[in-house]
């Protein structure tokens, strides 16, 4: 496969993690909750080891897959696995489109209620960097049902693109997965609130899961012409 098709599979597989509202919706209940108890500095250092924490899942899967991969199958993914991954997301279109939201008016996830109060209460409680890290790689695991297609996918593409462009390529993923939780810091910071922002979720639910579904699809679509036919 060229160099072009692995930057592109990539960057669409960077939109549709990014698509994904757990590492989001963290953040913003890691705003509200800071703003009320600490400085408006020491809530930026909050969100910045938050984002940092999310990142370094996104960093640590892709690297420990591609190295999976190249251990299992000395270099790339078979056809057969990466008919599995199209599956996963067609079904996880399924999921985005139909399931990903709790009904009701708020922008509750699909998670286990339980699981959903415990990232609520953490973000809620945390007080210091660490804390916020550590939330910050929960909430991205949290959605490794949803994203581990993803992350076999990218470490496939990364393997099979020339050497001096894998650590780029890996570097630009994790950039897209976070970007959301960037721009978000980015508008809080020049003064926009965070409450406002939340609200603009709440408006526009059915519009974020249309696009995340859509994205998942999309991929599927792009995947199987791509690296399968």
């Amino acid at each position: 496969m060229s160099d072009l098709l692995c930057i592109a599979t990539i960057v669409l597989a960077g939109l549709v993690q990014a698509s994904m509202q757990l590492s989001l919706g963290g953040l913003i209940l890691l705003y509200h909750a800071s703003m009320g108890h600490h400085r408006r500095r020491k809530t930026r250092f909050l969100a910045k080891h938050y984002i940092i924490g999310a990142a370094v899942i996104s960093f640590l899967m892709v690297c420990a897959l591609g190295f999976l991969i190249s251990s299992l199958f000395n270099g790339a993914l078979k056809t057969e696995w990466l008919t599995v991954c199209v599956g996963i997301f067609l079904g996880s279109a399924l999921v985005m489109w139909f399931f990903y939201f709790r009904r009701g008016h708020n922008t509750e996830l699909w998670l286990p209620r339980s699981f959903t109060r415990f990232i609520n209460r953490r973000a809620k409680a945390t007080n210091d960097n660490i804390e916020a890290f550590s939330l910050g790689m929960l909430s991205s695991f949290a959605e490794m049902p949803l994203s581990i297609a993803l992350y076999f996918v990218v470490a496939n593409c990364v393997l099979t693109m020339s050497a001096q462009y894998q650590i780029f390529a890996v570097l630009g993923y994790t950039a897209m997965s976070v970007l959301p939780l960037v721009m978000l810091k980015l508008r809080v910071k020049t003064g926009q609130n965070v409450i406002d922002f939340q609200k603009a979720r709440l408006r526009n639910k059915a519009y974020l899961r249309i696009i995340s579904g859509s994205g998942f699809a999309v991929l599927a679509a792009f995947v199987w012409v791509y690296w399968i036919q």
